[in-house]
């Protein structure tokens, strides 16, 4: 078999495992941002939570103090009250940041999964070209000539 003939099946095989790595990588980039998503959702769903938590601690202060004999929209049951929601809405504001923080970096890391992918398939293409140069380099090496030349016998001959 020719040196030739092992650089060809060479290169298939390197652009076959460059192929099969970049569908790969393509794969992750495009279940990338469906994960992306879901954490996001999840974080809402805290922030659901919040609010809910919010909207329960209200009704029982205000329960409370009603129940006591206090103005539940004054004093201390009011300072309480502005306390629940201040610390309500900053952890609901933090749910949406880690929704945001969810989001935007599995679209970085789908943008790296494509990128290795493209990179996947030019190394592929090096590989395929460089196994052809090596046979190329092997054949000068051992003095192998450029082209086949004919028996002399077989080569014709021009009369003058």
């Amino acid at each position: 078999m020719s040196m030739y003939a092992i650089a060809g099946i060479q290169a298939v095989a390197a652009m076959g495992a460059a192929r099969a790595g970049a569908r790969g990588l393509a794969a992750q980039a495009t279940q990338t941002p469906v994960q992306a998503r879901s954490e996001a959702l999840k974080y809402k769903a805290q922030g659901v939570k919040v609010l809910d938590n919010i909207l329960a601690t209200d009704a029982a202060i205000i329960a409370r103090a009603g129940a006591g004999g206090i103005d539940p929209l004054s004093g201390s049951a009011a300072t309480l009250r502005t306390f629940a929601m201040a610390k309500g809405a900053e952890e609901k504001y933090l749910s949406e940041e880690g929704a945001l923080i969810a989001l935007r970096s599995g679209m970085a890391q789908a943008d790296q999964y494509e990128a290795q992918a493209s990179a996947t398939m030019m190394s592929g293409i090096f590989n395929a070209a460089a196994a052809f140069g090596q046979a190329y380099a092997f054949n000068k090496s051992l003095g192998a000539p450029g082209k086949a030349t004919l028996e002399p016998s077989l080569q014709t001959t021009t009369v003058d």
